[in-house]
């Protein structure tokens, strides 16, 4: 009896976490600082904050930044040069974990980790799963956002599924005088190149296998590459129908276009948007409907892209303890995710995690498509940092017509030639 007593013990502070959570510290004594590529969270964050802190007096502070992705990697760096890294940071799969695991400490030990799958703990680590150092929060998915209420005008009870489906609607929307679509192209490495730009490598048979075959710099014959060509081609019809000043529209002056109704359609966004979506227009959230980019004319190719958000903490943060503590609670809580859920669209990364009834309208939609199986993760965390700023040049320039397709192709082909010969 002892010894199973002991052995129940022994659980419970695996469980609980065995670095020192539960360690009494004077009230107010912790500051903690975290940063996530997630602008949206910028305006709604506080009230996550001041319930953590309700439920533990001894944090003082909880400084966030939450920048763009397009901005995000850049300040990062400048901040470990610095020496002023955040307790906590934001770090995904692929290339971005192999580049920062030497700063992030082990999270084995967050009781988040034992709800990991096989292939979680694969993609959380840089040693095939041994060792955890970023953990999934959330995850999120995007494409095109449609206002129901005036595809409906154009006779359209559901979203296109093929790109010649999509070329009819926005004909269609055009025909019954109603704007049809939104672009916001100007900042290129979101958009063009960490978003859109990758598109197509989803719809392969084996995504991150086509992905490494390309980054090794074998010919791949991207000319004739029927994927690459469909995203194209998806370009070259949007470009039809959009706003004049794609280029030089950036995404909140795209958002709010679309918030307030102006156009039926918005490329390019997702379920992170119905916090905004609520400030500006909350009618919207009634008919507003997430859809994928259906860049082929063979449904079943199409996927909706999905990220999924991680963090890891700093291995010289001053307070690594309380860090990890404080990311298994943004993660696991009840609280957040209620905030995940309801307010903020995401969907919980882990399958353990309970589907609230009240998930938001974006949320449903795009867990409809991980349930289908109508979705792949992003090869964004997959392409190296070296090869981000040519990806956007080129694509601002076919997107720009600046460069026919021919050089576009030669263009992009070059780019992981160079990148393969640097290494």
């Amino acid at each position: 009896m002892k010894k199973l007593v002991a052995l129940a013990l022994m659980l419970m502070m695996v469980l609980t976490c065995s670095c020192s959570f539960a360690e009494d510290k004077a009230p107010g004594s912790v500051n903690l600082s975290i940063m996530l590529a997630l602008g949206q969270w910028t305006d709604n964050f506080d009230e996550l904050i001041d319930a953590y802190k309700a439920e533990n007096p001894q944090i003082g502070t909880i400084e966030y930044e939450f920048p763009s992705s397009s901005t995000y990697w850049d300040l990062l760096k400048s901040k470990l040069a610095s020496g002023e890294m955040p307790d906590i940071f934001g770090c995904n799969y692929g290339e971005q974990i192999g580049m920062w695991s030497d700063y992030m400490t082990t999270l084995d030990d967050l009781p988040m980790a034992a709800d990991l799958s096989a292939s979680q703990r694969e993609a959380c680590s840089v040693d095939g799963g041994k060792t955890i150092q970023t953990m999934p929060i959330y995850v999120e998915g995007w494409g095109i956002i449609y206002n129901m209420r005036l595809l409906k005008e154009a006779g359209w009870e559901k979203t296109p599924e093929t790109r010649d489906e999509l070329a009819q609607l926005l004909a269609d929307l055009k025909a019954a005088g109603i704007k049809p679509f939104m672009a916001h192209y100007a900042e290129t490495s979101l958009a063009l190149t960490n978003h859109i730009g990758s598109v197509w490598v989803t719809n392969k048979s084996n995504p991150l296998e086509f992905f490494a075959e390309l980054k090794s710099g074998k010919d791949m014959d991207l000319a004739n590459d029927p994927d690459l060509n469909d995203l194209l081609d998806y370009y070259d019809l949007i470009l039809q129908y959009c706003n004049e000043d794609y280029l030089a529209t950036d995404k909140w002056t795209g958002r709010n276009a679309f918030y307030l109704e102006e156009y039926a359609m918005e490329d390019d966004e997702g379920s992170w948007e119905i916090p905004n979506i609520m400030n500006v227009n909350p009618a919207l959230a009634d008919y507003v409907v997430q859809g994928l980019q259906p860049i082929s004319n063979d449904a079943a190719k199409n996927k909706l892209q999905i990220a999924t958000i991680n963090a890891g903490v700093y291995k010289d943060s001053k307070n690594v303890d309380e860090a990890k503590k404080f990311l298994n609670w943004l993660i696991e809580s009840d609280t957040a995710q209620k905030w995940h859920q309801e307010k903020m669209g995401n969907i919980p990364a882990h399958t353990t995690t309970v589907l609230l009834d009240n998930l938001s309208t974006l949320g449903k939609d795009v867990f409809s498509y991980i349930s289908a199986g109508k979705t792949h993760e992003v090869m964004t965390p997959w392409t190296p940092d070296s090869v981000k700023d040519s990806i956007g040049e080129v694509w601002s320039l076919y997107v720009g017509k600046q460069i026919d397709r021919a050089t576009f192709f030669e263009m992009y082909s070059q780019i992981w030639k160079d990148y393969a010969a640097s290494l």
